[in-house]
């Protein structure tokens, strides 16, 4: 069949174009990204007081499952296809929808008969697992809005998406479905979403069709990128699956609601990891020098996480018995550790991801991942009994400055000093932490001191910022302003 096709040429466009599209996909992607996770937050915050601990935890359980099957259906065939300089052609998307539709159905099944046979906990994932199906429908068109760096309906999708789960998932479990409404609101969620990006994308209506020499094709720099996904995968979730060995169902549903407010901080590096590995590759396949972009892709990250991550850190104890519920309290312990892994880690690994990708290097995102994920499992493990839920938090931290060091090492290679352009803004965070922290009352508690002492350290940050990093606020201000 004939698949419609981007009107505008992609390989047809300039360095300057593709900078242009790339900025204002990552503020697009931040912007919306912000909304959606303020949607995810009260909705959070809602299913918080409707359910136990317990029952987020076996949701937690389940979605744990399914991002596995998720990343096992995906295959990396994807990112081959946003590399590669020249339009993939229908055999190549026909057949990365075959793939991965069968896959997914296969995931799926398996879930559900295993499922079937484990109690609650079994039959929520097994529902979840339905969603995987949906998911690999949208793969194609999801390559094409990427490639043509087309972020605004892919923001908006996924902002939907957001709005979708959680409404389904707070009428059902206010209809007394429980842990059965948020399960049936995964599958709501996929299919609203799968439909919604084939409608936005330009390829019009795919049928999936294996054709064996492309898929052999496609394989090569898919199975490394893929690699680097599983370990990725099995870091994050090898540390749910310590955290429900070691510390049980209770403590997951603990970790997994810190681990939901750290994704307030993380749409930042989320949206710019998301939009860096298209447009480096596609400066990259035009022969342009990426290094200065890497630079300033550290420089903006460190800049815009600092301001989020150092008021997090400093008002978590107060904020979140006072917004949850004191049976919520431990939830708050792991949020400080965390973040100071964040505002070290995260910022270096968006300037590396993108860059080394580009120029077809696997290897060093691969070994960074393994090594981090290595020491966040084996701290967590070590730490979890005698410290509790800090633990997992206290790991990431050394998990992230770990792995900032090696791709440190690994860009200085290509002479870009990624670790000097971070050190100003990562040091006027924790300065604006350490203030706020000894401004604090400590024996006042609610969410009055938490939104002051928050307030407190985002002031400093913009205070410090302004005295010894003024020139890199005002280029990201002045870079914001010109893309609305």
């Amino acid at each position: 069949m004939t698949l419609v096709r981007p009107k505008r040429p992609l390989a047809a466009e300039t360095a300057a174009t593709i900078r242009s599209r790339g900025a204002v996909g990552a503020v697009l992607l931040t912007i919306r990204a912000a909304a959606a996770q303020a949607v995810a937050f009260v909705g959070t915050l809602v299913l918080a007081h409707l359910l136990s601990p317990t029952g987020l935890g076996i949701v937690a359980f389940g979605t744990t499952m399914v991002t596995i099957g998720s990343f096992f259906a995906d295959g990396g065939l994807g990112a081959v296809l946003i590399r590669r300089a020249g339009d993939p052609t229908d055999d190549e998307l026909q057949t990365l929808l075959a793939v991965q539709l069968m896959l997914a159905l296969v995931i799926a099944l398996g879930l559900g008969v295993v499922g079937s046979r484990t109690g609650t906990i079994g039959a929520v994932t097994a529902i979840m697992g339905c969603s995987l199906p949906l998911l690999a429908l949208r793969a194609p068109h999801a390559i094409a809005l990427e490639r043509a760096l087309e972020y605004r309906p892919i923001a908006s999708i996924e902002f939907t998406e957001s709005l979708v789960f959680y409404g389904w998932a707070i009428a059902a479990v206010e209809a007394g479905w429980g842990v059965w409404g948020v399960a049936s609101a995964a599958v709501v969620r996929s299919l609203v979403g799968s439909a919604l990006m084939t409608v936005a994308s330009p390829l019009g209506l795919i049928t999936p069709r294996l054709t064996r020499s492309t898929l052999w094709s496609m394989l090569g720099f898919g199975i490394g990128f893929q690699a680097v996904g599983l370990a990725t995968l099995a870091r994050s979730q090898g540390v749910n699956l310590v955290i429900a060995v070691v510390g049980g169902e209770t403590l997951l549903g603990y970790w997994s609601l810190a681990n939901r407010l750290l994704l307030v901080p993380f749409w930042v590096f989320q949206a710019l990891w998301r939009v860096s590995y298209p447009t480096m590759a596609r400066l990259r396949a035009g022969g342009e020098d990426t290094r200065l972009i890497v630079e300033r892709f550290a420089r903006v990250t460190a800049l815009v996480s600092g301001a989020v991550l150092a008021p997090l850190a400093v008002s978590a104890h107060y904020l979140v018995p006072a917004m949850f519920g004191a049976n919520w309290t431990p939830a708050a312990a792991p949020l400080p550790w965390a973040c100071a892994g964040l505002v070290v880690g995260g910022p270096v690994s968006v300037a590396a991801a993108g860059y080394l990708y580009a120029e077809r290097d696997v290897r060093t995102p691969l070994v960074a991942t393994i090594v981090n994920g290595a020491v966040w499992i084996a701290l967590t493990a070590l730490l979890l009994k005698p410290l509790g839920i800090a633990a997992v938090g206290i790991g990431w931290m050394a998990a992230s400055w770990t792995e900032a060091a090696m791709f440190s090492r690994a860009l200085s290679r290509a002479r870009i000093a990624v670790g000097r352009m971070i050190l100003v803004p990562v040091a006027v965070a924790a300065a604006s932490a350490f203030l706020a922290y000894a401004a604090r009352t400590p024996l006042a508690s609610g969410l009055a001191p938490g939104i002051l002492t928050a307030t407190v350290a985002l002031a400093a940050y913009l205070a410090l910022t302004l005295a010894f990093n003024r020139g890199d606020l005002l280029a990201t201000v002045k870079r914001v302003r010109s893309l609305a």
